[in-house]
């Protein structure tokens, strides 16, 4: 293994994850890191969460540990604090799946073979001892090595057990850049409907994966190939080809903002609520699409440009010149400076507000407030007048009072 490890060992690298392993090999157990990251540590890859599995149950890592949390005991699950906190699970087998989604009962094993042969897919299917020595017994590595995606065993049992796992197995090709095995893509073609007994929360999580992904286009174009996108409303397959030009911006309410962008004929609004869309994400996406609708016009107002936000622009500014017929001819740089250059950026820079328009007008609050500050906006934006609060005051007093 020393061959294509280039990680320091596990003492120096997860030294929490370490002292969890020995202290349970000291109390006569096996325990093992398995999971995400020997997958990543395989690949050379940074690792984010680390997880145990052991042969001792619950009851017998809690009596070994001072600190733990049950997190998840019913299946096996403990949080072991220490330095960090570990999940540490017991292995385990899993019977019938019901709702296609979660084990009708599960079962508590004491081989290490047993408890990863239940796993998705070969490269999450491997442990790791506390000495980096690799165990695989399905060719996890091999499939890092091919870069290929491949079901644990039966891939039809696999899916039909967990039905979240095609589009999991379409997630981690977009994000790794791997392709997914013939039986394993064939097995997801002949379950695709299955996916219906999934929650949209958990699908909404998934395709947000595949949009931060390297690789959002190749996820999309297996979404659609795989049957999995003839499940959920929207226009997936039409113009599959626009998701070549996507880019996320690290955000993943511009997956959906650029998803919608791509649907005709369709109420943005009850496409989103049926995603779960947050409305945070809901407003996120609705600005972005007035910008590149405006910008079909042919470019940004200034009151365009103040309204919205740097970040909002330069998404929208991308996805128009993907999606609209006509090329932007204007430099996003330019647009930039423009926006740069409003003596305001935001009706909060503004020196008066509706308590001054009161007290000058001697009137009552009342929906003329809204009008007058949304008109002396445009005109401080547009510089018809400067943010100073005498001169507003005289142009008030000129326009409202006489």
């Amino acid at each position: 293994m020393k061959e294509w490890r280039e990680n320091s060992v596990m003492k120096n690298r997860w030294p929490a994850a370490y002292k969890i392993i020995d202290e349970l090999e000291r109390a006569g157990f096996e325990a093992f890191v398995v999971g995400g990251a020997v997958r990543d540590f395989v690949r050379n890859a940074p690792v984010n969460d680390v997880d145990i599995t052991t042969n001792a149950t619950p009851i017998e890592v809690k009596a070994i540990f001072p600190h733990t949390i049950d997190v998840g005991i019913e299946h096996g699950t403990v949080l072991v604090v220490s330095d960090e906190s570990i999940e540490v699970t017991t292995y385990r087998s899993e019977s019938t799946y019901s709702d296609f989604r979660r084990p009708d009962e599960v079962t508590f094993v004491r081989t290490l073979k047993e408890d990863l042969q239940r796993r998705d897919f070969t490269i999450n299917a491997m442990a790791l001892t506390k000495e980096d020595e690799l165990v695989d017994y399905f060719g996890g590595r091999q499939a890092i090595e091919k870069g290929i995606i491949q079901a644990v065993g039966n891939p039809q049992l696999r899916f039909s057990e967990d039905a979240l796992r095609m589009l999991r197995a379409i997630r981690f090709s977009a994000q790794l850049n791997f392709s997914l095995e013939p039986n394993t893509l064939d097995a997801i073609r002949a379950l695709h409907a299955h996916i219906a007994h999934v929650s949209i929360e958990r699908v909404k999580v998934e395709m947000e994966k595949i949009w931060l992904s390297d690789f959002p286009f190749k996820g999309m174009e297996l979404f659609v190939d795989s049957g999995l996108s003839s499940n959920f409303p929207g226009d997936w397959e039409g113009r599959l080809k626009s998701w070549a030009d996507f880019c996320s911006f690290n955000v993943k309410a511009n997956g959906w903002a650029y998803f919608t962008l791509l649907q005709s004929d369709v109420k943005v609004n009850e496409l989103l609520n049926y995603y779960k869309c947050s409305n945070e994400e809901k407003r996120h996406v609705k600005n972005v699409l007035e910008a590149v609708h405006s910008l079909a016009k042919g470019t940004w107002t200034t009151d365009e440009l103040f309204q919205f936000s740097e970040d909002v622009l330069s998404v929208a500014y991308f996805f128009g010149n993907s999606v609209l017929s006509k090329e932007i001819t204007e430099p996003f740089e330019l647009l930039l400076k423009r926006k740069r250059s409003i003596p305001i950026a935001s009706k909060k820079d503004m020196v008066v507000n509706g308590n001054d328009l009161m007290e000058w007008a001697n009137d009552k609050r009342g929906p003329w407030i809204k009008e007058v500050l949304d008109r002396l906006t445009s005109m401080i934006v547009n510089g018809h007048i400067k943010n100073d609060r005498q001169e507003i005051k005289g142009w008030f007093s000129h326009e409202y009072l006489h």
